[in-house]
This record gives C-alpha cells, sequence and structure tokens, in this order.
C-alpha cells in the first residue's frame, strides 16, 4: 500500500472512533483485505476508550470488517453487519474464484462492498455487506455460461469448505526468507533475493524486502507472479544440517 493509501485509511478509521463516540453506538468499516488490516494493526494506535474488532464472517477470513465499539460495549461476531450469499451451480459445473468475482463486478458493486468468496464442489459462498445481500442474491442469475440461484444466509451457519491447497515437503538451509522462498518455489537462493529485492514478496501481507528475515510457522508469503503458500511446519535436521520443512500452497 502506497504512502497516500494508507494516509486515507488511517483517517477513515479515526472517523469510526469519532463516530462511534458521537452516537455512542458500533461503527464499521467497509471490507479491508489484508494490507490494509496490517496498516490499522501495525500503525494505527486505538485510543483509549473502545473496544476493537476484526471480522469477515468465519475466523480464517482474509478480507475483514473493522468494528469500533463504545467502551461499555462488548465487541461481537453478531453485531458485524455482513451476511452471506450461497451460490448454487448446476451438477458437473465448476466455476472458479475469478468467475464469481467477475459476476460482482458486472454489477458495478465496489470490492470494498464485499468479502472472501469460498468456493467449493457445489457452488460457492460470498460474504457482503448487510445493505447490498439481497440485491447480490437476486441479480446475479448467471455466471459464466451457467445459471446460479442464490439466497442470503447467515454466515453463523456456515460450515466453511476447507481451503484448496498442495502440500509440499522440501529442505531448506534455514528459516530466512530467501532460503524458505528459495525451497517452496524451487529457485535458486539468488533468484529469490531478486524477487525480495524487487517487492516482489510479502510476509503475512507486509512488504519484506530484506532477505534474512526470520519466517515461522503458519506464516502466509505471497509472491507476485507464483501464488501464495504457508509454511505449515518445520521438521528435522539433515545430516548435512538443513532443514525439512512442509509448505501449503494454494491453489
Amino acid at each position: 500500500m502506497n504512502i497516500t493509501d494508507a494516509k486515507l485509511l488511517t483517517a477513515k478509521t479515526e472517523d469510526l472512533f469519532d463516530l462511534c463516540e458521537k452516537y455512542a453506538e458500533p461503527k464499521f468499516s467497509q471490507f479491508l483485505d489484508g494490507g490494509e488490516i496490517a496498516v490499522i494493526e501495525d500503525d494505527f494506535r486505538i485510543p483509549y476508550g473502545f473496544n476493537t474488532m476484526f471480522f469477515g464472517g468465519y475466523e480464517r477470513a482474509e478480507r475483514k470488517i473493522f468494528g469500533v465499539f463504545p467502551e461499555w460495549q462488548q465487541a461481537r461476531t453478531e453485531d458485524f453487519p455482513l451476511l452471506a450469499i450461497r451460490f448454487e451451480v448446476p451438477k458437473f459445473r465448476r466455476l472458479t474464484h475469478r468467475d464469481y468475482l467477475g459476476a460482482l463486478m458486472s454489477l458495478g458493486i465496489d470490492r470494498s462492498k464485499t468479502g472472501d468468496i469460498l468456493v467449493d464442489e457445489e457452488g460457492a459462498y460470498v460474504f457482503a455487506e448487510s445493505d447490498i445481500a439481497e440485491y447480490i442474491a437476486r441479480s446475479v442469475n448467471k455466471i459464466s455460461t451457467s445459471g446460479v440461484k442464490g439466497r442470503v444466509i447467515e454466515p453463523a451457519v456456515i460450515t466453511v469448505p476447507p481451503p484448496r491447497t498442495v502440500e509440499k515437503k522440501c529442505v531448506c538451509a534455514s528459516l530466512r526468507l530467501d532460503a524458505v522462498l528459495s525451497a517452496a518455489l524451487g529457485i535458486s537462493r539468488a533468484a529469490a533475493e531478486t524477487l525480495i529485492r524487487g517487492g516482489s514478496v510479502k510476509v503475512n501481507h507486509r512488504a519484506a524486502s530484506d532477505r534474512s528475515k526470520q519466517v515461522s510457522e503458519n506464516d502466509l508469503l505471497s509472491v507476485r507472479g507464483s501464488g501464495r503458500f504457508i509454511l505449515k511446519e518445520t521438521g528435522n535436521i539433515t545430516g548435512k544440517g538443513r532443514l525439512h520443512i512442509t509448505v501449503e500452497k494454494f491453489v
């Protein structure tokens, strides 16, 4: 995120606290992506006298709404202004995340009004702000070349499908960022360093420019052009002093 966008996000976040204090009621942002969430977590100082929470409809959501609550009110997920739309597609027809996102964008809906899109074998769940959920369910009746049916449901009743990932076991010299990238992507350390120096790598949605940065289990690594993966597990040391690791790549 550039400096201008970060300043605008900070100003909007400050407004949430001002409005919460003025009206003595919870106030909520629109959906934020991982980079925006990182800015608030890392750079924004939460004023005294408020309760706050991020929530995107389920526990491991990537896109989340930031909620600001008065000091006397507990932050609760059920107070967040979001719903889910369940889309069902004909049997033997598989649509992708991009297909669903394209259908939403064709309605002229800003991406900040919608959250994660969870695709499974029979359709998808789309999280959205409460005030547009019914509109989305009514308006989207065809995605790609498939007819679809949408209905609005409460997030609490959803059984979240597991993410689609591929597991890879490999060995690396250490848990330095360049070493982990080299092993996970099957490239040289020099190539990994080039990616890092070129600004193509993020760790937990934060830009990573230091090749010697230590990576920990459950860290999310994003590489422009190569996708995302999680360092799922670190294992034993080999006889040559290298480290066994398991990474989980999103597909």
